[in-house]
């Protein structure tokens, strides 16, 4: 077996998602240390002092943020008193924020000629 290597987009993905786990996340739910040795091991596959991948990072950032917001209540399990309705609205809104977060990796992609173009099967565009 081959050791597989990481695409940028995918590490650029996991970086963001190690930033807000450690920023959001209550020190009783994580090892703070493990998760800055996560942020730092993502940290070095990515060149952050390129401005435009840098820039893409923080947009991949912003993008998961907003996904993490809105699926709050249902990760927390606060979604019984939602109703269907709010939840399908919720579901949708998540949906688009994907769409975002898809376009920005395939942006890295198209920036960095590493790694494979995102496309999601029966996802309305």
């Amino acid at each position: 077996m081959e050791p597989i290597v990481t695409p940028i987009p995918e590490v650029a993905d996991r970086y963001t998602i190690a930033l807000l786990k450690s920023e959001r996340l209550d020190p009783t739910e994580i090892d703070p240390d493990d998760m800055q040795r996560q942020i730092n091991y993502y940290k070095s596959g990515l060149n952050l002092d390129d401005p435009d991948l840098n820039h893409l990072v923080e947009e991949l950032y912003k993008a998961n943020s907003r996904i993490w917001d809105a699926e709050h209540d249902i990760r927390k399990g606060q979604d019984e008193d939602l109703g269907l309705e709010e939840i399908g609205r919720r579901a949708i809104h998540i949906r688009d924020l994907n769409r975002i977060r898809m376009k920005v990796k395939n942006d890295i992609i198209d920036l960095t000629g590493d790694g494979f173009r995102e496309a999601k099967m029966n996802y309305a565009k």
